[in-house]
Order: structure tokens, then sequence, then C-alpha cells
């Protein structure tokens, strides 16, 4: 007896699953190049402000010496990972995996500094709190900025290889870790 209409799974056909998980792997390599265009963006302002900061003062700024040269191994590692950033955008480019990897780490970092400005103003007394608008948006870019590396690096695997026998929701007897 044949199955009704309704009752009939929809699932693309084998065909169309490899042609279906690249334009998945292109979609996030398009919103990783642009996680990536961001963070370039943002690392370099870090750069411009210590710049600015530390050799072009204007009378309004009062920041102490001592935050110059705390600022200073910040900034350079800033501009190490705007380069990295940019040596992975252009793997990203190219269409290739590891393309992903600087947007996972930058946004892991920008969750470590938005603990590091938020910590402070919360558990020490006297300390000013940071300005919630600016920590939301830290958090908010790390965050999604690693879920899209993750995912972006998920989907490049699976266009290459098909997909995962853990997609199919059983393991056979076949699965190559036993």
């Amino acid at each position: 007896m044949s199955e009704s209409p309704a009752r009939r799974s929809v699932s693309p056909a084998p065909a169309a699953e490899p042609l279906l998980a690249r334009r998945r792997a292109e979609l996030w390599r398009a919103t990783g190049l642009g996680f990536s265009l961001v963070w370039v963006v943002v690392l370099t302002l870090v750069v411009l402000f210590w710049v600015r900061v530390t050799f072009f003062p204007r009378p309004g700024d009062d920041l102490p010496g001592a935050l110059e040269i705390v600022m200073a191994p910040v900034a350079l590692l800033c501009a190490g990972l705007v380069g990295w950033v940019v040596a992975c955008a252009w793997r990203l480019w190219r269409r290739r995996a590891s393309g992903s990897d600087a947007i996972v780490v930058v946004g892991a970092f920008a969750l470590a500094v938005a603990v590091f400005v938020w910590a402070p103003g919360r558990l020490l007394d006297g300390a000013e709190r940071a300005p919630r608008p600016l920590l939301a948006a830290v958090v908010l870019l790390g965050v999604s900025s690693v879920v899209t590396g993750r995912l972006a690096q998920r989907a490049f695997v699976r266009a290459a290889v098909g997909p995962e026998p853990s997609d199919d929701g059983f393991l056979g007897d076949d699965d190559p870790l036993y």
C-alpha cells in the first residue's frame, strides 16, 4: 500500500544534498567575511586610539601615564590580531575552512575583555561601572562571532565530506570510531 502524500517525509533528493551543503557553506563564508571586516575595523580603532592618546594627546585627555603603558601591549596584540584576521579573511575568500578560526578566537577574546571590563565595577567597591550599552555590544558581537565561526567551520566540513553520520540520528556498525 502506498503512503499518503501527507505522511511522506519532505527531504531533499540525495543528489541535492551536496549542493545544499555548498550553499550553506557559502552563506557562512559570506557571514564570516562580514565578521572579519567588522573585527578588522574594531581592532584598528583600538590601535588608532592608542596612537592618538600616546603621541597626539588633546588638551581634554587626562589619562594617566600608566594607562598609556598598559595600552601599548594591547595595541600591539590588536595589530597582530588585525594581521591574522586579514589572513584568515583571505583564506575565507579562497573558500578554505581554516579562515573561520580567527573570528572564533577574536570573538572569544571579546567575551574575555567584556568580563574584565565588567568585573571591577561589580566586584570592587569604589570602582566605576562600565557602560552597559558598550558591554552589551561587545558581548553580542563576541557571541555572534563565535557562533558564526563554529557554524561556518561545520558547514565547510559538511560541504567537503558530506553529511556526518550523526546527522542521520543513527550510528551504524560501520562507524569509524569503533
